[in-house]
């Protein structure tokens, strides 16, 4: 019986290995009525196994699989990889159902699955349509669709993401209640948490648009440009600092204010962009226009002894070609610097012809940081900021192919030109920047409006419909949703205010962060955005935040930066002489937005909250999970300075009453009633630190920090107690996060 058992099991295998390789020689078997898509499924397989080695960056036996025609060409040895309507015929299927031995590809270790050989086996057979990638695909209207319960949809996206949602069998969370609605909206348009009046006024609105007025609201703060200026000065690397070892301090505080005030204008994103990258070719350009331009001026300046100023001028060059990429058009075009880029369809020689549109700039990585834009302020009196100006044309530069991308090795001279791959410039623009920033947002244009779209999408639902938002090359999950609202950004005339109102106005957005048992079975990664995203404030937002409802932030806009509170000794070795002079008096809790930026050493309380160091363009915060991010929030001088400050609002606001005081402090704090058994909780941790902070007196005066703004009959042990609690509020998952 033993022997007959193992008899049959062998003959099990060997069936299963037949079954095996007759599906690998005949995979056409399973019935499928929908050709491949190229984009969605082919693609894939070949960025990940393929183009390590036949991609732009290796072209072993001169086969690069990023481009079609050179798929399809007769290789050295004759065979073509991949002729169309024949795969039997197709060297790439021949290799990828090889077994073993040196032909095998890709190699054992990496092989291809059955499913992924079938599919390029199909793909062949029907053709080999190679379409472009689908982000350089037109962007195009999707009808609209059909749904179930059309009655959840409240504007025309909703219907998108709930006819995703339906096809997995997965029903919407219910809407957040309001009180979180309030909090959420806060803090995405303006950065900042609701006011306890602000929050009693929208529960009391019965109104049938009271949301909607919000919203209209909180889009006509003046804080909402603060807080989507942030976006920008990630993108743009703005820094108060020039970078590199010495890191001398710099003057271009002028333009985060323009950011600020274009935004509060709801100045177009395409007028917003054009003056960014141009505003300085503009016809009759006015200072403002050229203050913007300093977006490209925020690159590193080297000011080391011995280096050599055109390997760092062209660095610069470089990184703006690098920045407007990324900002614009979510590609890792800075790829093809060196070489043909790995796997988009982008040559080297494009990326210098691309590059020749920034290389007539004046500037030239000289210490004075020259051009520079002498202009008077209201308030401040003269100040200056860094700008862009083109060279006289006597004095033009040559554009060469960098042979593997080194200033040194000058290769052909090119002219400034825009990649096949995209739309053509328009003849009768001018081949500069204006004529560059005009070309992207030309309406044929693929990437423009779609990245700009998934990134205020991913600002205000936790993460893009593209996640990987700096790089385009990934395939949406929600088909037709990011061109729906593409177009619609257009249809708006690009006005970020308008298309802000539309997303958070959605039933998508207003859905409750509660996962049911179901969507956390089918969507666990919630990437069909089934339930709202639960995400960590920004660095700027939480330390905002915890000064706001702390009673101390200074809100008034715009002005050279500050220096808040920091731990002593950061600056410790920093040796060209600059010293952390902290602010004095409403200057020290000013929005962090106006914090001064030193790129070698930022504030520290940023970087343990995840805010990039400036030094190169950031499209997409990655956030941690550390000790340093509890300790920094829970520690913080000036955290523990708003603490007290909430309780100081607690002790005026409220009666002598602990419980009072503390049902106070939680509203403020997070916007909503405490329930009875968190109240209760509170107090009597409330009553156990009044009780060891007056056993305590040294303690108690070491916590409180000598404050001087303390009533006299005010019970310094209930005050201390207050603020103790107030600092265990700030620090709950709950302020520390939107849900």
């Amino acid at each position: 019986m033993r022997y007959a058992a193992a008899l049959f099991g062998m003959l099990l295998v060997m069936m299963l290995l037949m079954r095996g390789a007759a599906s690998i020689a005949h995979p056409f078997d399973a019935p499928r009525t929908v050709p491949v898509d190229f984009d969605a499924e082919v693609l894939p397989i070949l960025s990940e196994h393929c183009y390590r080695c036949h991609g732009g960056v290796r072209e072993l036996s001169g086969l690069n699989l990023v481009y079609r025609e050179r798929v399809t060409q007769p290789a050295k040895s004759g065979a073509c990889a991949v002729v169309p309507f024949d795969a039997a015929s197709s060297e790439m299927i021949r290799r990828v159902n090889q077994v073993g031995g040196p032909k095998q590809m890709p190699p054992a270790t990496s092989a291809l699955s059955r499913r992924d050989r079938e599919l390029l086996a199909r793909w062949i057979e029907e053709g080999a349509a190679w379409e472009k990638p689908w982000a350089l695909q037109e962007v195009r209207a999707t009808d609209s669709l059909s749904v179930q319960h059309q009655e959840w949809c409240r504007v025309g996206l909703d219907r998108f993401v709930l006819a995703a949602m339906e096809e997995q069998g997965i029903e919407p969370a219910p809407e957040a209640s309001r009180a979180t609605l309030l909090r959420r909206l806060s803090l995405d348009i303006t950065g900042l948490p609701p006011e306890p009046n602000e929050v009693e006024a929208f529960l009391a609105d019965a109104s049938a648009d009271a949301y909607e007025r919000v919203v209209d609201r909180l889009l006509a703060s003046p804080h909402y440009g603060e807080r989507f200026a942030r976006v920008w000065l990630d993108l743009a690397r703005y820094a108060d600092t020039q970078g590199y070892e010495k890191d001398l301090p710099r003057t271009n505080w002028l333009w985060r204010d323009w950011v600020i005030d274009a935004l509060n204008a709801d100045m177009p994103y395409d007028a917003f962009s054009t003056r960014l990258l141009a505003g300085d070719l503009l016809d009759a350009a006015t200072d403002s226009d050229r203050v913007a331009t300093a977006f490209h001026r925020n690159t590193l300046t080297n000011t080391e002894g011995g280096t050599d100023s055109e390997e760092f001028r062209m660095a610069a060059v470089m990184d703006r070609v690098a920045t407007t990429w990324q900002a614009w058009m979510g590609a890792t075009f800075q790829c093809a610097q060196c070489h043909g880029h790995p796997y988009e369809p982008y040559t080297q020689r494009e990326y210098y012809e691309f590059l020749a549109f920034f290389n007539q700039s004046a500037d030239a990585d000289q210490d004075d940081d020259a051009p520079i834009l002498k202009t008077a302020s209201p308030t401040h009196g003269e100040t200056s900021v860094l700008v862009m100006a083109e060279l006289p044309a006597a004095q033009a530069r040559t554009t060469h192919v960098l042979t593997r991308g080194s200033f040194a090795a000058k290769g052909e001279a090119v002219s400034p030109n825009t990649p096949f791959i995209l739309p053509p410039m328009d003849p009768s623009l001018p081949r500069n920047r204006l004529g560059l920033a005009r070309w992207l947002f030309d309406p044929a244009h693929p990437l423009t409006a779609r990245v700009a779209a998934n990134r205020q999408w991913e600002i205000l639902l936790g993460r893009g419909i593209i996640e990987t938002s700096e790089d385009f090359s990934l395939h949406p999950e929600i088909h037709g949703l990011l061109d729906h609202l593409a177009v619609r950004l257009r249809e708006l005339g690009f006005s970020m205010k308008a298309f802000t109102r539309e997303i958070v106005c959605s039933a998508t957005y207003r859905q409750s962060s509660i996962a049911s048992v179901q969507a956390l079975a089918i969507d666990p990664s919630n990437r069909l955005f089934s339930r709202a995203i639960k995400r960590r404030l920004e660095a700027e937002t939480v330390r905002d935040a915890v000064l706001a409802v702390g009673g101390i932030l200074t809100r008034t806009l715009y002005g050279p930066p500050v220096m808040p509170a920091q731990p002593s000794g950061v600056w410790a070795t920093v040796y060209n002489g600059e010293d952390w002079k902290m602010s004095e008096g409403a200057q020290a809790t000013r929005r962090s937005i106006y914090t001064y930026w030193k790129r070698t050493s930022p504030h520290p309380q940023m970087i343990a909250l995840d805010a990039p160091s400036r030094e190169t363009c950031v499209v997409r915060r990655t956030q941690t999970n550390t000790p340093i991010a509890a300790l920094a929030s829970f520690n913080d001088p000036a955290l523990l300075g708003a603490a007290r400050g909430l309780a100081r609002r607690a002790l005026s606001d409220s009666s002598d009453d602990l419980r009072a005081q503390a049902a106070r402090m939680f509203l403020v704090a997070l916007s909503r009633d405490a329930s009875p058994e968190e109240l209760d909780r509170l107090v009597a941790f409330l009553e156990t630190e009044r009780a060891r902070f007056a056993a305590d007196a040294a303690a108690r005066n070491a916590f409180l920090a000598a404050d001087a703004t303390l009533a006299p009959q005010t019970d310094p042990s209930v005050f201390a107690a207050l603020a103790s609690g107030a600092n265990l509020i700030l620090n709950l998952d709950e302020f520390l996060t939107t849900k």
